[in-house]
Formats: structure tokens, C-alpha cells, sequence
């Protein structure tokens, strides 16, 4: 398959985003290659996703061999699903992982158990990610907070980013200002400009997450690029509202349980909090992106109510 201009975008001299949206249907993480003494990647999306990697490196003139490292922002499938594939395919790569997280990219069944909650039963897990497979532990390097020279000159800054889970990490790479935030400032959606928080249960915590908003502000960067749907140049925008809008969805899914509204009429209502035109267009959506839109909201909604009982707000 060949690497079309809307799949592999040149953001930076030495940054790429390879999009995986126009690579297939389902809105799962895209990929950051980010060039130094060779490529390290920022994601590695899943394992239908992974080979499209190695096409993006032959794109952008490197071999496959040059694919050095990567950073998984977190272990969630979408996010991490295609290391293992990655390695068996690069068995020197190195995979930098939050500590956390790592034994579950060596065996990820918990992780794809935990999966269910979101995506329903296997069968449409793999229709996904395709079939996740496991990292030998020699090519993981647990890191929380730490600095990391990829050559030619680029250091990149890996952060503990709590919040949407435990194991959250952000990359920060302070020459161009670029913060790739995962998913602790939430989901992107470009097509509407809205800003959408970014809940997964179990490990979703309100207050982490706040607390890793501000620790993004500090470090005062010049554009966001989100794991799902790309950079944004607006970064102070971006992040007071994210954290605004976390409060929004706060509030608005607490005081409907409070009512003893279900999941469902819930995940329903949450339309009325997206601009008219997101709205129209959330509900027009059919398919395998309809079906993960609801996905996405239902884990909004769940995320929540787990969190508002972990944490004593709602008995």
C-alpha cells in the first residue's frame, strides 16, 4: 500500500503524524514519528495499524531497521496494541513504557479483558486492533518522569501524566514546543473543534486529571498533538479547556445519576453538551464509526460513575 498525503503529514522538520483514520475506518490512535538518530515513535496504534508504520518510515526515506525506539503514552489497546507486533517484526526496538504499565504490554489478557467495558464482546476487539500480542520484557524501559536523548540533538521530555489512568505518561519536546499529550487533555475532534474529555474506566480519576492539565500548562507549550486527530496550534486554549470541560461532563453526569437516570439515557442526553453542528453529526453517524462514537460516550458515562463511587460522590 502506498502512504497518501492525507495519511502521513509533515508537521515539523523532523516531526510526521501518520493518521490513522484515513488508513482504515475506526478512530484508533494515530502515530507520531519523530526524527532524531534514526525514528522514534510517539504510539504505536494497533496491529492493523503497525505495518502502515513501517511504510510511513520507507516514505519519509529510512529503513525499517531505523525505527530505534517508541513511547506509548499508555498501555490501552488503541494506544499500544501494535508494540508487540512492532518488536516481532524489530526485535532491538525499544518500547518506553510507564512503569505501571509495562507488565501489561508483556501480557497484555488483562488488558484485553479490561477492553470489553468499552468495545464489547472479543470478536469486536480484534476486529480493531487485530490481535494484540505480547512484548518480550528485554524491550521494555520503565520510565515515570525522565529525559530522553534521541540524537542529533533532540531530548525529549517524558512526564507522569495521571489522570485519565494511572499509567498516563505526556512527551514534551521543547525545541519546537510540541506536547504530545495523549489522552490527558481528551479527544480532538477537528471536524467540529470540539474538545471532548477523554474518560476510560476503571482507572479514571477527576482530580488527577486536573492536576496533569496544570502541570501541562506550566510547561507553557506552543502546539498539543493529540493522539486522535492530530496537532492543534491554539495550546493555551486547548488546555483551559480541557479542564473545562471535564467540569462540564462532571457535572452533568453526576447530577443525571443523582436522578437515577441509566447509562444509556444518559449517554443520550450528553448530546445536548456538543455544539449543534457536532451534535447533527454525531447522530448522522453510522457503521463501525457510529458504533465507536457510542463506545466513546458509554465510557464517558461509565468512566465517571465509577469514579464518582471509588471516590465516595455517589453511593
Amino acid at each position: 500500500m502506498t502512504i497518501g498525503n492525507d495519511q502521513l503529514i509533515r508537521l515539523r522538520p523532523r516531526i510526521y503524524y501518520l493518521d490513522s483514520r484515513r488508513v482504515n475506518s475506526t478512530n484508533v490512535s494515530g502515530v507520531y514519528l519523530v526524527i532524531g538518530d534514526g525514528i522514534t515513535l510517539i504510539e504505536t496504534a494497533t496491529t492493523l495499524i503497525a505495518p502502515t508504520i513501517v511504510e510511513a518510515a520507507a516514505e519519509i526515506g529510512f529503513d525499517e531497521a531505523d525505527i530505534k525506539r517508541a513511547i506509548v503514552t499508555h498501555v490501552h489497546l488503541d494506544h499500544s496494541g501494535g508494540t508487540g507486533w512492532l518488536v516481532s517484526r524489530l526485535p532491538e526496538l525499544q518500547v518506553y513504557v510507564h512503569e505501571r504499565g509495562l507488565r501489561h504490554l508483556h501480557d497484555p489478557s488483562r488488558l484485553i479483558g479490561s477492553a470489553t467495558a468499552v468495545y464489547g464482546g472479543a470478536d469486536r476487539i480484534t476486529a480493531i486492533h487485530g490481535e494484540t500480542l505480547p512484548v518480550p520484557m528485554k524491550n521494555l524501559v520503565p520510565v515515570t518522569d525522565a529525559e530522553l536523548d534521541i540524537g542529533a540533538g533532540i531530548g525529549l521530555r517524558i512526564l507522569s501524566a495521571p489522570g485519565h489512568a494511572s499509567h498516563h505518561l505526556c512527551v514534551f519536546e521543547p525545541e519546537s514546543g510540541s506536547l504530545f499529550s495523549g489522552e490527558a487533555l481528551g479527544h480532538n475532534h477537528p471536524e467540529s473543534g470540539v474538545l471532548q474529555p477523554a474518560v476510560a474506566p476503571p482507572g479514571f480519576d477527576f482530580e488527577a486529571s486536573v492536576k496533569t492539565i496544570r502541570k501541562m500548562q506550566k510547561l507553557r507549550p506552543r502546539s498539543i498533538c493529540f493522539s486522535q486527530f492530530g496537532q492543534r496550534n491554539d495550546a493555551p486554549f486547548v488546555i483551559e479547556e480541557a479542564e473545562r470541560q471535564l467540569e462540564v461532563y462532571r457535572r452533568f453526569i453526576l447530577s443525571r445519576l443523582e436522578q437515577g437516570l441509566g447509562t444509556r439515557r444518559i449517554v443520550e442526553d450528553i448530546a445536548d453538551l456538543r455544539p449543534a453542528d457536532a451534535r447533527d453529526a454525531g447522530r448522522r453517524e453510522e457503521g463501525d464509526r457510529g458504533e465507536f462514537l457510542r463506545s466513546m460516550l458509554t465510557s464517558i458515562v461509565v468512566g465517571y460513575q465509577t469514579y464518582f463511587q471509588r471516590s465516595g460522590q455517589l453511593s
